[in-house]
């Protein structure tokens, strides 16, 4: 006796959704030729489908369908013949959308009473933009009655049994404005008509306030679930229209977890030989971490370290997610949004990364660069589009998009571009608003140039919280020599300090390089060989080194007698970096020479010890002199402090001064120079000496500089001699 497999009940649109597959594989047969609806309408041929839907005879009893699934072959799925394949099957992506239509219209008698009622309007929503071609095509073939017609066209001559079906897309490359009147005239010309509208409205379109006001609430297309893949499968991988469902229904993910995945995923584990092992695939790919696959071995927060305003940030945001997933917090109650800035190599995409890592949920990356890529600016809106569409489907995210400044500013008119870029930065922004309306994403943007970003990009709602990625801590430094040298039992603290100053990038670089020559050598790569190639390659600058330790320090010893909190001095190859955090100030003439002081302060500190200056102060528009210069010439053009009083010109060009605004421009410098060389001799000894250390460590820390300093009182404006 045979013996069906116990399983749940199937959902009553199953037999729908089995019709409408027969139907679309007649018309895929018989493309290009007539139906004959006739038939299809008879009470019998109703009837044969009805029995078709049933459970089909087994000429294997029990035992034999045991031994089968012992040997790893579903007996249920294998014809007369042997054969465990259809004759003939839609390929998957339509088939699916098929299935998830059936599985929202329930029946043929509903499509009837909703989706075809006289004057009905239904706006179907849950899809992708490129989704809309294969609904299309299932409503034409499988979904409406063989009597019906579809069509986009606006024509009056319309059949009576016609569905028009009206597409929302305002995101191809054209004007959104445009795009949206375009959609509200064809949707007044459409509702002139007597025949039923359907409004698709792919992921990431929306309607217009003056068009969802009046529109019915969309119907959401069923998402992938269980059944719906168990239907696909028995259409797909069975030669019977059955498979053995005690073996694929335990292993099948949850409906959730199958709403998550991507179409490459889903299409990927179709191709399985078999039911089982497809159900397997989906099993694994809802398992392994989703984004892409850097993020699978992506550094945590904890591990990088770093406790810098932006790693702390980070570190909030991850804080925040996990205490919303837990339900401690509402998802409007905290930051979701975090556009980290810094030069190139700075590790903002490794901080994107640690995010995703630390919070457990996947890594979505997207950037200006790669849609910018695609070509017309329809397809790179088409891209950009679908990276965001990617987050929302993998909720709850990290959404991380890289050179967000490549979209530029609508304020930027210098040339022929700038309707591209409004379009551009216009759709953006659109993205964005859409994104914070989801729960359960962080938004992660990454810029080397934040100066160049449009405005309504940087403000808070959209991107909430804005910090630097400074370069690495000593400490940072030694976390990454103890990955690439994970059991040497060494002191990593020497080569730290070696490669102190420098980015993430560049470590990793010159890693890489010494491991190369290790290999080229036959010598075993370990922390003794990184040494000794760093100091072949750095010999040579102790002198130079030991200038820019005392152009450093001369900066770090004015900004703390003004009051200023330092965070951090270090010596990198290009130079030195000083980080520093000036106190709120009225924005008085005095603030701006104060500024004006710490910039030349380097200088100052080169001709006090050394008797000369090089030419560390000078160099490109972020270099001190250039700072000095820009706060000077502010100060007479633009804020009303100098000799211009109230009259406003705006930034001015230093190439372009005259003669005698260039002078007074070199005599404020040369007046701040002075200034900060007097602040700093009384201090010459103290100078001298932290620079020395400096030299050797490459780096103080906030604590380290306070120790030094203890003894050094802050005075601010009192009165200085000049002639030191």
């Amino acid at each position: 006796m045979t013996q069906f497999p116990l399983h749940s009940p199937r959902p009553a649109w199953v037999s729908f959704g089995k019709q409408v597959l027969r139907r679309m594989i007649s018309d895929q047969i018989n493309a290009g030729g007539k139906r004959d609806a006739a038939l299809q309408d008879h009470p019998k041929s109703r009837l044969l489908d009805t029995l078709n839907d049933l459970p089909r005879a087994q000429h294997r009893d029990s035992e034999e369908l045991d031994q089968l699934r012992e040997n790893g072959i579903d007996g249920w799925a294998l014809d007369d013949e042997g054969r465990s394949r259809p004759a003939t099957a839609l390929p998957a992506s339509r088939s699916l959308i098929a299935l998830r239509l059936a599985a929202t219209f329930v029946s043929s008698r509903n499509v009837m009473d909703t989706l075809l009622a006289q004057g009905a309007v239904t706006v179907l929503s849950g899809f992708r933009t490129s989704d809309a071609d294969q609904i299309l095509t299932a409503c034409r073939c499988g979904i409406l009655p063989e009597e019906w017609k579809v069509t986009t066209l606006g024509d009056e001559r319309h059949h009576e049994q016609t569905l028009r079906v009206l597409q929302v897309t305002t995101s191809t490359g054209t004007s959104r404005t445009g795009a949206l009147y375009r959609l509200e005239r064809n949707l007044c010309e459409a509702l002139q008509q007597p025949c039923p509208l359907l409004v698709l409205l792919p992921n990431g379109e929306s309607l217009p306030d003056s068009l969802s006001a009046v529109l019915p609430d969309p119907v959401k297309l069923e998402p992938l679930s269980r059944d719906i893949l168990i239907t696909q499968l028995e259409h797909s991988h069975s030669a019977t229209g059955k498979i053995d469902r005690e073996t694929v229904e335990p292993v099948l993910p949850d409906d959730s977890a199958l709403a998550g995945l991507g179409d490459p995923d889903v299409l990927l584990a179709l191709r399985a030989p078999d039911a089982r092992s497809a159900a397997e695939r989906l099993a694994a790919a809802v398992s392994r971490p989703r984004g892409h696959s850097e993020s699978a071995r992506a550094l945590t927060l904890e591990a990088i370290g770093g406790a810098s305003p932006a790693h702390q940030a980070a570190a909030d945001l991850v804080a925040d997610l996990r205490r919303w997933q837990r339900g401690e917090i509402e998802w409007s109650a905290m930051s979701r949004s975090l556009l980290i800035y810094g030069d190139p190599g700075t590790g903002k995409t490794v901080l994107a990364k640690a995010i995703s890592a630390s919070a457990g949920v996947p890594l979505i990356q997207g950037s200006f660069g790669d849609w910018q890529a695609r070509g017309h600016l329809g397809d790179m809106l088409a891209a950009m589009l679908a990276c965001f569409e990617d987050a929302k489907s993998r909720k709850p995210c990290v959404l991380f998009i890289d050179e967000i400044d490549s979209c530029g500013s609508r304020a930027d008119t210098s040339d022929r571009n700038q309707a591209y870029r409004q379009q551009v930065i216009n759709e953006f922004l659109r993205q964005i608003d859409l994104l914070h309306r989801e729960e359960g994403i962080l938004l992660i943007g990454a810029t080397n140039f934040p100066g160049k970003i449009d405005p309504a990009i940087l403000r808070p709602g959209r991107f909430d919280l804005h910090h630097e990625m400074p370069l690495p801590t000593r400490q940072q430094i030694q976390t990454m020599l103890e990955q690439a040298f994970p059991d040497s039992g060494t002191n990593l603290r020497p080569l730290s300090r070696e490669l102190a100053g420098q980015t993430p990038a560049v470590i990793d670089a010159r890693i890489r390089d010494a491991r190369a020559k290790a290999r080229r050598q036959g010598r075993s790569f370990d922390p003794r060989f990184l040494e000794q190639v760093l100091g072949q390659e750095q010999g040579y600058r102790s002198r130079l080194d030991e200038r820019i330790a005392v152009h450093e320090c001369g900066h770090v010893i004015s900004a703390w007698l003004y009051g200023e909190e330092i965070k951090r001095v270090c010596l990198c190859p290009a130079g030195g970096l000083t980080e520093r955090t000036a106190p709120p100030s009225a924005g008085l003439e005095a603030d701006f020479d104060r500024q004006m002081t710490i910039h030349l302060a380097g200088r100052a500190a080169e001709r006090l010890v050394f008797g000369t200056v090089s030419a560390g102060a000078g160099g490109g528009s972020a270099s001190d002199l250039a700072k000095a210069a820009q706060l000077s010439l502010a100060m007479d053009y633009e804020l009303g402090l100098g000799i211009h009083g109230n009259a406003w010109f705006g930034p001015q060009d230093p190439a372009r001064l005259t003669a005698s605004e260039r002078k007074r421009l070199q005599e404020r410098l040369d007046h701040a120079e002075d200034v900060a060389r007097a602040l700093l001799y009384p201090h010459k000894h103290l100078l001298k000496e932290m620079a020395s250390v400096l030299t050797r460590e490459r780096e103080f820390d906030g604590e380290a500089i306070k120790c030094w300093l203890r003894d050094v009182p802050r005075h601010g404006d009192s009165e200085l001699v000049l002639n030191q």
